[in-house]
């Protein structure tokens, strides 16, 4: 029997299924015992794909059983087909069968109808059937159409009308609109039992500056006294097992003592060996003939600026024996404290330290060879010159072979702070500030206004109330184009070297000279301009009368005007004694994307009597848990007013540092009385992952993230306190009394993600919401917990935060706080003249026209009293 074909019909109005659906069907058909195949032939662009919505990619050609190809036809936007023989009635059936089972995904029933259905009509029972028929068994002919249902036509979408251009900078300003207000503010798992630590952390509203630290060191003293205990009554030495320093080099290797959560490839630290004190050294001892300021020599380590505050407190060895607080050379155990977010805080280390090169045993010829050992005496030669001594060691030393001090207590910094890696790199200023409570000042030299008082009052206090180091360009050679040899540069700069911290040691004023000591950390490298070593400046008398001896030990003399002139970057120290005290508070804020006006929430200082204060906002040290910052960088900024002045009448407000990030003061006289201390605070966002995604990428190391953890989740519950937390979840600057905080309270807007179970009215407004969310939607939500501390010699002065009602909110929320030397400030000052104005035109009106009512009622009154009395 020859195949004969059909051209049948099939409207653009038919889903692309169909025809799709027709070339599977006939492509499992048999025609009697032999098959008949059925190639589409799909061109490149186009491939035939299962029930697509969309009209049908039609193959250019169809082939039948390896004849010649039939083309597809289109008239009039008509598809045809040619389609095959069908054996008999029972495959219409089944071609029903296979669409209905291959149709389109429905939802629901009245979509689910097929959108065609096929009708067969006989033709007639001739021999030879018409070229319109198709032959069946028995020779009968039928007819196949497919014929689509009838099927209303969509009425077109409504026509959406262009936005208002302010309702598309609204919606823009939309996308930066946090999804939810807070940040993560505990990264371990909760705990069954955890107590809350907040009401330690906050301790009294106003004490004696050296309370903590003398609790700090009571505490550390009495604890290394039991160690001492214990390992006396074991007879074996202290290893710190949480910082065990050798088992994380040599067996885990997982180098969690060397390296952060976010590894630097040109930060990394490979140090050889790891050995105790009295395997080094051979009459070790922690200080030899007293702390001095030439004692330091920097290491592998980028902690210059560590080493140079140490050199700097050298002047004084009291500042240093504050730190160190207890040593126990024979167990092998030592106490430090360190100054953390306005607390001090103990820090416990064992004996052990790294070396350059690894053991005799281990070293092989090639590391022999290498340092040119010989073959005789091989092992007490290579003892002698890698094994022994300061100069053995890989990260800071001491200038005495045998003097213990500047590595012990770099290794105990290094462990508050998690490991080597977070003390790399930063500010001197912020250095002497661990190690001493003190607040550092940031001066820029070109800004000093009188030079002789700078000198007089501040420079010249040396070591007394103040402790200085400096530094030179901190652009990072913002154009180093200009002079792109890094030997040409120093060679300018007579020696000084650029983004490298210096130590102040001590000033001298006399005989027509004032002049500055200066140490580099490097023990190297010094000035060489005037008054540098072997100069003509130097005479026999200088020399006495300075003390000063030639060598490249990097101590050097330079004049006053050269330090201004070669130093751009001052840090200066304020040192408190005894007679202060400090009262201190915490807060979380929300920072919004356009930071145009003071945080609503603000601190109230309460001042008894007259006094000189530090003021000091600072964010958290987030050096202790490196890795775990966040995507956002901040800058804090505050300014100081009297209650019963004007609000514009501030007293003092802080200047913007462009290095000491970490806090900002100013010191001003408090007279008897309150004050308000506004808080800015602005947010950058950085290429830094956030913390969650930190934690995933350092699952595998679960040691490190338990430590680095710890000191993340303590720190933030300074701003998050109970007593606002719920309210402030609720509805923010919302409260009880709706006016401030107790004194021993703190605010905290940080909240966490509304969990699905929750809130229905969000998923509510979500289903509502007929937006969709914008693609480049990018949600901003920058969170920082600020801390005051207000240093003063009043034991009594209070502290609190308050947190306005919702009442003055709505009130201030169109009168935003601006500084005087804001771009804004003189508009602002014309559109609340002209609000003041038309209010005062107002009320003028108001009472002409309440003036006029109740004279005309007066009047009417009068007209309806005469009518009344000619009725009578």
């Amino acid at each position: 029997m020859t195949p004969r074909g059909e051209w049948i019909s099939c409207e653009p109005t038919v889903p692309c299924g169909i025809c799709y659906i027709w070339q599977r069907t006939l492509n499992t058909l048999k025609m009697g015992s032999t098959p008949h195949c059925f190639y589409p032939q799909p061109c490149r662009k186009h491939r035939p794909s299962i029930l697509c919505s969309r009209r049908p990619p039609f193959p250019q050609t169809v082939r039948v059983c390896g004849r010649q190809p039939h083309h597809l036809h289109s008239r009039n936007n008509s598809f045809q087909l040619s389609l095959l023989d069908l054996t008999n009635t029972g495959d219409m059936a089944f071609c029903q069968e296979i669409y209905q089972k291959n149709a389109p995904r429905t939802r629901t029933e009245e979509e689910s109808k097929p959108a065609f259905h096929i009708e067969a009509k006989p033709t007639g029972n001739e021999p030879n059937p018409p070229n319109e028929g198709l032959v069946l068994g028995g020779g009968q002919t039928i007819k196949l159409m497919l014929v689509p249902d009838k099927q209303t036509t969509p009425p077109p979408p409504p026509k959406k009308e262009k936005p208002h251009p302010q309702t598309k900078m609204k919606k823009f300003w939309k996308n930066f609109d946090p999804e939810y207000v807070g940040k993560v503010t505990r990264v371990l798992p909760d705990r069954i039992g955890e107590t809350d630590l907040t009401s330690k952390l906050l301790g009294e509203t106003a004490h004696r500056a050296a309370q903590s630290y003398e609790n700090a060191k009571e505490n550390c003293i009495r604890d290394v006294k039991r160690i001492i205990k214990e390992c006396h009554a074991a007879n074996q030495k202290y290893t710190d097992s949480h910082w065990d320093i050798e088992r994380d080099l040599k067996i885990t290797r997982i180098r969690d003592c060397l390296d952060g959560l976010v590894v630097d490839p040109d930060d990394k630290q490979y140090p050889a060996d790891a050995k105790r004190v009295t395997d080094i050294f051979e009459d070790p001892k922690f200080y030899v003939d007293g702390v001095s300021y030439d004692d330091m020599l920097q290491g592998s380590a980028g902690d210059c600026w560590f080493l140079a505050a140490i050199s700097a407190l050298g002047c004084n060895a009291e500042f240093i024996e504050r730190v160190c607080v207890i040593q126990d050379q024979t167990v092998g155990v030592y106490g430090f404290v360190f100054h953390r977010d306005g607390e001090w805080h103990q820090c416990i280390i064992d004996d052990k330290l790294y070396l350059r090169a690894p053991a005799y045993d281990e070293s092989g010829d090639v590391v022999l060879g290498q340092y040119g050992v010989r073959r005789a005496n091989q092992e007490d030669q290579y003892q002698e010159l890698f094994q022994r001594g300061s100069q053995s060691l890989y990260f800071a030393q001491c200038r005495d072979q045998n003097e213990t001090w500047v590595s012990l207590l770099e290794k105990a910094y290094a462990k508050a702070h998690g490991d080597y890696a977070s003390i790399s790199g930063g500010q001197t200023g912020e250095a002497i500030e661990d190690l001493t409570g003190g607040v550092t000042t940031e001066i820029y030299t070109t800004n000093i206004l009188d030079p002789e008082a700078f000198w007089r009052d501040e420079l010249s206090r040396i070591g007394k109330d103040f402790v200085f180091s400096c530094a030179a360009a901190r652009w990072r050679e913002w154009r180093p184009y200009l002079v792109a040899n890094e030997k040409i540069r120093e060679e300018r700069r007579s020696g000084i070297v650029s983004q490298h911290a210096y130590a102040v040691l001590a000033t001298y004023e006399g005989h027509g000279q004032r002049l500055v000591k200066i140490r580099n950390p490097w023990g190297r490298k010094e000035w060489t301009g005037a008054w540098s070593d072997g100069s003509k400046e130097w005479t026999a008398e200088w020399l006495q009368r300075l003390n000063h001896q030639f060598g490249d030990d990097g101590i050097f003399w330079m004049t006053y005007k050269d330090m201004l002139s070669k130093y751009k970057y001052i840090d200066r120290t304020r040192i408190f004694g005894p007679e202060w005290h400090v009262a201190q508070q915490f807060m979380a804020v929300q920072v919004p994307w356009s930071t145009l006006d003071y945080q609503q929430n603000y601190f109230s200082i309460d001042v008894p009597e007259d006094t000189d204060a530090v003021i000091v906002l600072s964010q958290l040290d987030d050096r202790y848990f490196k890795g775990l910052q966040g995507k956002y960088n901040f800058t804090l900024q505050f300014r100081v007013q009297k209650d019963s002045q004007d609000e514009e009448e501030y007293l003092a407000r802080s200047k913007m540092n462009y290095e000491l990030v970490r806090s900002v003061n100013v010191e001003v006289p408090l007279t008897r009385g309150t004050y308000t201390v506004l808080v800015k605070v602005e947010a950058t966002e950085s290429r830094r992952e956030d913390v969650e995604q930190v934690i995933r990428n350092n699952i595998h190391r679960r040691d490190k993230i338990t430590q680095i953890g710890k000191l993340y989740d303590l720190a933030h519950q300074k701003g998050q306190l109970p007593s606002l937390s719920s309210s402030l979840c609720s509805s923010p600057g919302t409260s009880g009394s709706g006016t401030s905080t107790p004194t021993t309270s703190g605010a905290s807007p940080i909240q966490h993600p509304p969990s699905n179970s929750g809130s229905s009215s969000s998923s509510t407004q979500h289903k509502d919401d007929p937006e969709e969310k914008d693609p480049n939607r990018n949600p901003w939500n920058a969170s920082c917990v600020v801390g005051l501390r207000v240093y003063s010699k009043q034991a009594d002065l209070g502290l609190k935060v308050v947190v306005p009602s919702k009442e003055e909110i709505d009130e201030t929320k169109h009168m935003p706080t601006l500084d005087r030397d804001d771009v804004a400030k003189s508009a602002l000052d014309e559109v609340q003249a002209a609000a003041g104005k038309g209010d005062d035109d107002d009320d003028d009106e108001t009472g002409a026209e309440g003036e006029a009512g109740s004279g005309a009622g007066a009047e009417a009154v009068t007209q309806d009293e005469e009518t009344t009395k000619q009725t009578d």
